[in-house]
């Protein structure tokens, strides 16, 4: 009954309501033809369901996509360790086989993550030291060297010093405030700026677009806690 009221309702209102101007604008930029009566229906099959949205309306609905079978409009927590395959051929062909590699809920978050950075893609993990440490092991080998901040994170600081060392990788830790320092430190063997800002928890700055900039220059990642 709630449902068949709200479609009433919504089928009544003019275009120049105040509803109406909302959806316009933040569902097409305000790029609707002035006196159109209708909003736009778009297919839950399409990746994109309200195309053209503005920051705001992507920070709520980017990577939400309706669900095919009930038109729900929110992802729902999908609590399911493993799915189930077709065929051993068709074998992630939905995308999806164990939890801790993908899941349709993480995998919206990532995708939203990604909006609101202007990334290509993101990884999400549950843990900061699973980020952090998810970084070095994918950027960084036995030989490598690192560039860090000497105010990282206590738990930053342990695994570099004490298991990514004993793996034969290097870690300079100096001051990230001066971005001189930081470009000095870099050696033929540096692979990776890590930086943190603010730090944990003396709450220190560091310059990100002008450590960046080095990082660039140098062809030289720059990872950022």
């Amino acid at each position: 009954m709630l449902a068949q009221k709200l479609a009433r309702s919504l089928s009544c209102r003019s275009a120049s309501s105040p509803w109406m101007r909302y959806l316009n604008s933040s569902c097409s930029n305000g790029s609707s033809a002035a006196g159109s009566s209708s909003a736009r229906a778009f297919s839950a099959k399409s990746d994109q369901w309200i195309p053209n949205c503005s920051m705001d309306t992507d920070v709520v609905h980017g990577g939400v996509v309706p669900d095919e079978e009930t038109g729900a409009i929110l992802t729902p927590v999908y609590m399911s360790t493993t799915f189930v395959q077709e065929s051993v051929d068709k074998y992630l062909e939905k995308g999806y086989s164990y939890s801790r590699t993908n899941n349709p809920t993480v995998k919206m978050l990532e995708e939203k993550v990604a909006k609101i950075e202007h990334g290509h893609d993101a990884i999400c993990v549950s843990t900061g030291m699973a980020a952090t440490a998810s970084c070095i092991n994918a950027f960084m080998n036995a030989g490598d060297h690192c560039v860090i901040t000497n105010c990282s994170y206590g738990g930053t600081n342990r695994i570099c010093r004490e298991q990514f060392m004993r793996l034969g990788m290097e870690f300079d830790f100096v001051d990230f405030t001066d971005p001189a320092t930081v470009e000095a430190s870099i050696k033929p063997n540096t692979k990776l700026i890590f930086s943190e800002s603010p730090t944990n928890p003396t709450l220190t700055l560091a310059d990100l677009d002008a450590i960046s900039e080095i990082a660039k220059r140098h062809n030289v990642l720059h990872v950022c806690d």
